[in-house]
């Protein structure tokens, strides 16, 4: 009986042990399931309170729009900063840039297809300005063109691209985002982070830069004769004083862009404006000690807005 009695007992020890794991076990996975249930409806609640930010910027374009003329600068309302809402157990917060403001790389290219010089030129002098080779200009101009041959010694097609240790394909396509210049040759590492604050993508290739919102750089690149400090200086005192330019001839006015030849200014005539149409909206939503960042392209039409892309990609 003896032995039989040890057996008995080791059978309803190692029935408590696995009933012990067992219970573990199910404890452990049922806290997993609700810490990945409170996450997900952290993560959707997060995007709703981005996608209400988003609403309340839209509101302030089309109050703009209705309200403001055809003229965009940055004293008006939708270029000041969200203020940090406060929402249960967290904020929300946001920025709107224009990315009208910014050279347009899809603006390279005709409807038709072929380079448009204008665009070129002063393309160019923008990648002098920040330090890269004015020839890069070709191989953007390759990556969106539809034909496989290379308009210059910077120029790359599909050869190559698909020659390089990890080959891929190029566009042949207009830009669908900046960071797709990260792909273009010359453009790998830090030297997309040298233009990137410079350049923007929005589908229409007739867009014009609100000379109003462009940073300083911007406007410096349009005449090597232009002293970037002289440029920063002067839109730093207008901002100051709440002023903007009513039209691109309030622009040549001024110093130091009196300086600049008749040539150049006939030359970029069509490349200037006071409008903008396109803008970015920076989200952030602070929840339970997590910040999430939203990214939503707007754009404004006939005193309408739509929602073109959206992110939750870090910015």
């Amino acid at each position: 009986m003896k032995p039989q009695q040890g057996v008995a007992l080791i059978t309803i020890l190692v029935m408590v042990a696995l009933a012990t794991i067992l219970a573990a076990t199910i404890a452990k996975r049922q806290a997993n399931t609700a810490e990945n249930t409170a996450y997900l409806m952290r993560q959707n609640q997060s995007l709703l309170y981005a996608k209400s930010a988003e609403a309340f910027f839209s509101e302030l374009l089309i109050d703009d729009a209705e309200n403001a003329g055809n003229i965009d600068h940055l004293q008006e309302n939708w270029a000041k900063p969200m203020p940090a809402f406060p929402v249960e157990d967290g904020f929300v917060a946001g920025t709107l840039e224009d990315q009208s403001g910014k050279f347009n790389l899809n603006s390279l290219l005709n409807a038709d297809g072929t380079p448009n010089p204008q665009a070129k030129a002063w393309f160019e002098k923008l990648l002098l300005r920040v330090g890269l080779p004015e020839k890069l200009s070709e191989s953007v101009i390759d990556w969106q063109d539809a034909d496989n041959e290379t308009i210059g010694s910077m120029g790359a097609e599909a050869s190559y691209y698909q020659g390089l240790t990890q080959g891929y394909l190029l566009a042949n396509s207009k830009f669908h985002s900046v960071e797709e210049l990260k792909l273009v040759r010359g453009f790998e590492g830090k030297k997309y982070l040298q233009i990137a604050d410079y350049v923007s993508v929005v589908p229409d290739l007739d867009t014009k830069v609100n000379i109003n919102t462009a940073p300083a750089m911007l406007l410096a690149s349009l005449d090597p004769k232009l002293d970037i400090k002289a440029v920063q200086q002067v839109l730093q005192q207008r901002q100051a004083n709440l002023e903007h330019f009513s039209s691109v001839n309030d622009l040549w006015s001024i110093e130091p862009f009196n300086q600049v030849s008749a040539d150049v200014r006939s030359e970029v005539s069509n490349l200037l404006g006071v409008k903008s149409a396109y803008f970015s909206a920076k989200i952030e939503v602070l929840l339970s000690g997590r910040k999430r960042q939203f990214s939503s392209a707007l754009v404004r039409k006939d005193k309408h807005v739509y929602v073109a892309s959206r992110s939750m990609a870090p910015f």
